[in-house]
């Protein structure tokens, strides 16, 4: 080999070496690169693993713990709604009546006897000029119409035969009526009828009608229509409602049913008490027979109108009288003017002037909405704590006067209303919100802890008595069962003792514009005493705990 190749060969492989160790170097760099780089994740996820770990040791629910004791549970349905005034009277003055001025003025105090308007004497005085001459034709029409009374007779007005026979012997005749429809049923045309569901009968066959005591008439088919066969039988003898078998001639029994007056006809009366019977049942009668003979009837529609009008007249004739001796409109009673209704502009004499609406200024009311899973707890006479907090902090006694079982339904939510009537303090005034809790339920020396201590699921209720902090972990599930709920705190009626420490965290409440909802459920709202400390919720339903003895304990720990 020549030294040329040599060289060459040489140089070759110093190149090779050369690339060799730069590739190694590059290796190296890279490894130690990755290791570096691998480091510095290390560090960032430690780093933000620890800072993880303390944001969530700042914001991690706190563990509270609870001593079970026992204590009072309310349960109430709470509400607000506007105040508006009660017993509102509407002033008036009768027809022909001229007003000159209204003094009162809109939220106006008034005592007893104070003026409310001066009107014009002489329209007064012909007013109770006209008063009296209506009242002296009506007592010519009254004394024309004393003889119209309502007849002690009740006959039958046409011929029949009476089948039943409703009214008894010091029946109230209004009451029969209303209880039954009549006072006696007739048959008119001789015929009592059957229905009962045969395919094999045409209209004229012949049949059997046997009766409940085991008679037998002869019957015909009126008609059939639909499957259904009308049997008509004699109405002498079959009663009213019996129960009858129909059959073929050879003893094939088509069906049974309840016999009808095919052809009734209801005895009627309005007045009066039955003083006798003389209908009797299957017997005969005429248009002119009696048959029932009544008292105390009353006068005819007619009297009772006319009498019922002198009485309207007699009012007015009063009022006026009082307003001629006053000299003017005074106010009846202390009050407060709710409103002044009277314009000069728009007033027509020719019917009674009302002037302005007076309260007595002693009671209010406002009226609540109730959702539909409360509205059935909810009776009137029922009492209710009021607060009209832009007047004071004073919590005053009202009673629940009426509860509207109609339902509103807004926004796919059913409501329902209920008035509530408390008594009226200084300072309020119409319009003004007042807030509503009406106790519904209650339980006494019951065992109580926080809603939010109690896990449920489909099967059972439990709770945790016992926290391990530095594994951070509950422990000690028992099982208990609830009684009655409230906002912030659940009967306890097996599983815990008195005294039993239960472990818990609070759970988050969700606000949808309805009240609050927490993850537990349960009613929501309500008010707690705690020995002078107090709480207050807002929702439909809720609960209130009194003497309860140990507040919750908020230093748990984490």
């Amino acid at each position: 080999m020549s030294n040329e190749n040599q060289r060459d060969d040489a140089l070759f492989e110093a190149l090779g070496k050369s690339r060799k160790k730069r590739r190694r170097k590059i290796i190296l760099t890279i490894l130690i690169i990755l290791a570096v780089v691998a480091v510095a994740l290390l560090l960032v996820v430690t780093s933000l693993r620890r800072q993880v770990t303390e944001q969530f040791a700042v914001t991690r629910d706190e563990v509270l713990s609870y001593e079970a004791s026992t204590g009072t549970l309310h349960t109430v349905v709470s509400g607000s709604g506007t105040l508006e005034y009660v017993d509102q009277e509407s002033l008036t003055v009768p027809a022909g009546v001229e007003i000159e001025e209204v003094e009162a003025e809109f939220n106006d105090l008034v005592s007893k006897g104070d003026i409310l308007a001066t009107v014009d004497m002489a329209t007064v005085m012909q007013a109770l000029a006209d008063t009296q001459t209506a009242i002296e034709d009506l007592d010519e029409q009254i004394s024309d119409a004393e003889a119209d009374k309502v007849s002690s007779t009740i006959s039958a007005g046409v011929s029949g035969r009476v089948k039943y026979v409703y009214a008894q012997k010091g029946d109230d005749v209004t009451a029969c009526m209303a209880e039954n429809g009549a006072l006696a049923l007739l048959s008119l045309d001789g015929y009592m009828a059957v229905d009962i569901e045969t395919e094999a009968l045409t209209q004229g066959d012949s049949v059997t009608v046997t009766l409940s005591d085991g008679t037998e008439k002869a019957g015909s088919v009126e008609n059939v229509s639909g499957g259904v066969a009308t049997v008509l039988v004699s109405d002498d003898g079959p009663k009213y409602d019996e129960a009858v078998t129909v059959s073929l001639e050879d003893g094939t029994v088509l069906g049974s049913g309840n016999l009808y007056i095919h052809s009734p006809l209801r005895v009627t009366g309005y007045a009066g008490t039955v003083s006798s019977v003389n209908a009797v049942e299957n017997r005969k009668v005429y248009s002119t027979t009696s048959l029932f003979t009544l008292k105390d009837t009353n006068y005819a529609a007619n009297y009772e109108s006319l009498l019922r009008q002198r009485a309207d007249q007699e009012e007015i004739l009063y009022d006026l009288l009082t307003i001629y001796q006053d000299g003017a409109v005074l106010a009846p009673y202390d009050g407060l003017v709710c409103s002044v209704e009277y314009d000069e502009e728009t007033v027509d004499t020719t019917t009674e002037t009302t002037i302005l609406t007076l309260t007595p200024n002693e009671k209010a009311q406002v009226t609540i909405t109730v959702g539909e899973s409360n509205i059935l707890s909810l009776e009137v006479g029922q009492e209710a704590n009021v607060t009209v907090s832009s007047v004071s902090d004073q919590v005053l006694t009202g009673t629940v006067t009426e509860v509207s079982k109609t339902a509103v339904t807004s926004s796919d939510v059913t409501l329902y209303s209920a008035l509530v009537e408390f008594p009226k303090v200084e300072g309020m005034l119409p319009g003004m919100t007042a807030d509503v809790d009406v106790q519904i339920e209650g339980v006494e020396n019951a065992i109580l802890v926080p809603v939010d201590a109690v896990h449920q699921t489909s099967a059972v209720s439990y709770v945790y008595t016992s926290y391990d902090a530095e594994a951070q972990q509950f422990g000690g599930m028992v099982e208990v069962t609830t009684g009655l709920w409230g906002d912030d705190f659940v009967e306890i009626t097996s599983g815990l003792n008195a005294g039993d420490t239960v472990y818990y965290t609070e759970k988050e409440q969700f606000s949808f514009g309805f009240g609050n909802f927490s993850g537990m459920g349960g009613m929501s709202g309500g008010n707690m005493d705690f020995g002078g400390m107090s709480g207050n919720g807002g929702g439909s339903g809720g609960g209130r705990p009194e003497n309860m003895g140990q507040m919750p304990d908020f230093g748990g720990s984490r």
